[in-house]
């Protein structure tokens, strides 16, 4: 059964915030902000958006507005000239007479930044960012498809994983599992062999090759009608696994388990990591862990909350988010395991499992 698209319902509530906050509009170019308000993908350029606390306005070039259909009923898209989409923006706010209209000045160059402060808009951070971390039913739904996606790729993909082979041909061949089973594109795709297994964000090479008895590390995601999965694996090739490789495995993996049992809502970000971090450090592995313990996913790969010391956000229901501690010996091997979960009220559901 289809999940239904609730973009109409986010737009909706963010007209609310607006209302509530004494704000007659906001303003933005993002193509990020604009798929999680309209559902529709556009863009950078194609179209600005302008929402208001009683409309959603589409400022874009005729050749687009076909896009815009499906979201026709909520959102009135306005045709403007060729390039003149800002512009026709400020036009509108003009003719509507809006007095306090603000953008996020993270989601815009400088330029487009200082044409709209000279306008006479004000900058306001994270306004929709901060709706976003939590996840409405149909964005969890693809979020969950986007994990399954990514699990059952890697189920095909590892027992074909044989001696002699590059990390490159390895990060192929997950690359088409993906795709096959429905992957949009793929945003990270890593796969480290030995030493490389050490270096957190490695980048495949054509020429390193797999030898029999060594670390292997994959860290791979793709996106699924704009949502994002996150998960890593990390595994001995071979016989004869070293058993500091199995007791070092053993730890991150318990460290994995603490943040997990801690996730849950009301609990802080800052909360989770240290539960993860603290297993690892009573270890006497705290220097080998340099990463945070995980962060959100959702239309990015790496989003809010952030799971590490001191981070402000606190967990609530429905935020999705990764759990990746890990431990990592440079010039040697190293290990992480990640999973991605939907945060509920007294725990977290896994999404990254069949």
């Amino acid at each position: 059964m289809a999940v239904k698209n609730l973009a109409s319902q986010r737009l909706s509530d963010l007209r609310r915030v607006l209302k509530h906050a004494g704000v007659d509009g906001y303003l933005t170019v993002s193509p990020l902000e604009q798929r999680y308000l309209s559902g529709i993908e556009l863009n950078a350029g194609e179209a600005v958006f302008l929402v208001t606390p009683s409309k959603g306005y589409c400022l874009t070039k005729r050749m687009i507005a076909s896009k815009m259909t499906p979201a026709g009923k909520f959102i009135k898209t306005v045709l403007v000239p060729y390039g003149g989409m800002l512009e026709g923006a400020l036009e509108k706010i003009k003719q509507l007479e809006l007095k306090h209209v603000v953008f996020d000045p993270a989601l815009v160059d400088l330029a487009c930044g200082q044409k709209l402060l000279n306008a006479g808009l004000c900058k306001a951070e994270g306004l929709i960012g901060e709706m976003r971390m939590a996840k409405y039913a149909d964005e969890a739904a693809k979020l969950r498809k986007s994990c399954q996606i990514a699990w059952h790729a890697f189920e095909e993909v590892q027992p074909q994983i044989k001696t002699g082979m590059t990390e490159d041909e390895v990060r192929i061949l997950m690359a088409l599992a993906l795709f096959k089973r429905g992957a949009d594109f793929i945003p990270f795709n890593i796969v480290c062999f030995g030493e490389n297994t050490a270096d957190a964000h490695h980048t495949p090479s054509k020429t390193r090759k797999l030898k029999d008895g060594e670390a292997v590390l994959m860290d791979f995601g793709c996106s699924y009608e704009g949502y994002i999965s996150d998960m890593t694996r990390s595994w001995w090739h071979g016989k004869n696994e070293p058993a500091e490789y199995t007791q070092i495995w053993n730890i991150v993996d318990q460290a994995r388990r603490a943040g997990v049992k801690a996730l849950r809502a009301g609990v802080s970000a800052g909360a989770v990591d240290a539960a993860a971090r603290g297993v690892i450090e009573k270890a006497g592995y705290g220097k080998e862990f340099f990463h945070t313990t995980g962060h959100g996913i959702g239309l990015q790969e790496h989003d809010r909350p952030i799971l590490r010391a001191g981070a402000p956000d606190v967990l609530e229901e429905n935020y999705a988010v990764t759990v990746e501690p890990g431990i990592y010996f440079e010039g040697r091997w190293g290990i992480r395991l990640e999973d991605s979960f939907l945060v509920t009220q007294k725990g977290s559901k896994k999404l990254t499992q069949k």
